[in-house]
């Protein structure tokens, strides 16, 4: 623990004064890409995050998201207009592409999908020359109306979810089509990926999408869940089982990625799990078994998973109840209150998977996702310490 303390008062000092106005500062040459979950401004006042609350010079490229597709019209379009626009509403696609006036070599860009757009409309759109051709030339103009350097397309996943085992060739022509179309505004285009051996067999030909994408971000989370019904890493740097971060990257390279295109996510949230029976006494839980529905935060609100804002927070008001863990078959922490369990990445965990990055010589690191660091720093008293500690681990200075 006071090794622990020393790193992170090291990155305090470290990032503590800076103030960056095009991000030279990152002293790294690595890319840091920072989803915004746009619903993140819905949660609870004391977790609502807001642009406001955002602060890029951690980043080197901010995704907002998700956009979605209007499977009517063939073109992508705003999924919740009262966050997104300025009609009625909070206008965040404006207030996001603007924060470049201040950060100038800030590149910001749009994602499509995710995990509630499904699966069926974006194989239907990739099936069909005619439906590529309306919805490329309605990404253009959307991009531009609002100011975004580029697409990155969250299809989760094809193949899966109401999909086609055609859509794994029609996906690879979708992106070449965007690509081609994307070079004349000069538009950037990326692309997530699963993680898993088996959905990446089912839906990406990976060496062909590599040609047409800037990047590829790697998935790298929610390998396990309470849904295993044991306590288990969900985003373990290694394990025995063949899903790991390890397992994941070392199969994109043998499909043909080339290293400088993988960007691995870092999940800034862990998987809760409910004991089925608490140990007599605190111990590490990996493996115990547990029951299939996890708890939740009060901010992220959702079963089985809390932000790493919550854990802390969790932690910080009740340190008596919670055993603080590592784990270092998976790299990972962990937190046992009697039959309360929380696996997740912390800052060593963060450390050891940038290490990774910088061995395989990978393009850098996906956040997934900023709004749930501890972006207000009630923790440590200091904001946003898992971004400063992965930039000063990136810089080589941790």
């Amino acid at each position: 623990m006071f090794f622990t303390d020393l790193r992170f008062l090291f990155t305090i000092l470290f990032f503590g004064t800076y103030d960056v106005y095009g991000l030279e500062e990152l002293k790294h040459d690595k890319v840091v890409v920072c989803y915004v979950a746009s619903w993140a401004t819905y949660r609870l006042p004391d977790c609502t995050f807001s642009i406001e609350n955002l602060k890029p010079e951690h980043c080197t490229h901010l995704v907002y998201s998700f956009a979605g597709l209007d499977t009517a019209s063939w073109t992508i379009k705003s999924t919740d207009p009262w966050t997104d626009t300025e009609k009625d509403g909070i206008g965040n696609y404006r207030k996001m592409t603007a924060l470049r006036e201040k950060y100038p070599g800030l590149k910001v860009t749009l994602g499509i999908g995710g995990w509630n757009e499904g699966s069926i409309g974006y194989s239907a759109l990739a099936s069909s020359s005619d439906r590529r051709k309306i919805f490329i030339a309605s990404t253009i103009a959307f991009l531009k109306t609002y100011g975004f350097n580029g697409l990155d397309f969250v299809w989760m996943y094809p193949g899966h979810n109401g999909g086609s085992w055609e859509d794994k060739q029609n996906f690879a022509v979708l992106l070449k089509e965007l690509s081609e179309a994307y070079k004349q505004p000069g538009l950037s285009l990326t692309a997530a990926v699963s993680a898993v051996q088996e959905t990446i067999n089912l839906g990406y030909n990976i060496s062909e999408m590599s040609k047409y994408v800037d990047h590829l971000h790697v998935m790298a989370f929610d390998y396990h869940g309470s849904w295993n019904q044991k306590v288990i890493s969900h985003a373990p740097l290694r394990s025995s089982d063949g899903l790991s971060v390890n397992d994941s990257i070392t199969y994109l390279l043998e499909q043909g990625a080339p290293a400088e295109k993988l960007v691995l996510a870092l999940p800034m949230y862990g998987r809760t799990f409910v004991l089925t029976t608490p140990p007599e006494k605190p111990v590490n839980p990996i493996g115990l078994p547990a029951l299939p529905n996890g708890f939740r935060g009060p901010c992220t609100a959702q079963d089985g998973i809390m932000g790493y804002n919550e854990i802390c927070a969790t932690q910080k008001e009740n340190p008596k109840d919670w055993t603080i863990g590592w784990d270092s078959d998976s790299s990972s922490a962990y937190a046992i209150n009697k039959d309360h369990v929380i696996v997740y990445d912390d800052i060593k965990s963060m450390e050891a998977k940038v290490k990774y990055i910088k061995e395989k010589k990978l393009a850098g690191v996906k956040i997934w996702s900023i709004d749930t660091d501890d972006f207000h720093g009630k923790c440590n008293g200091s904001d946003y310490p898992l971004m400063k500690a992965i930039n000063a681990a990136l810089a080589g200075t941790l």
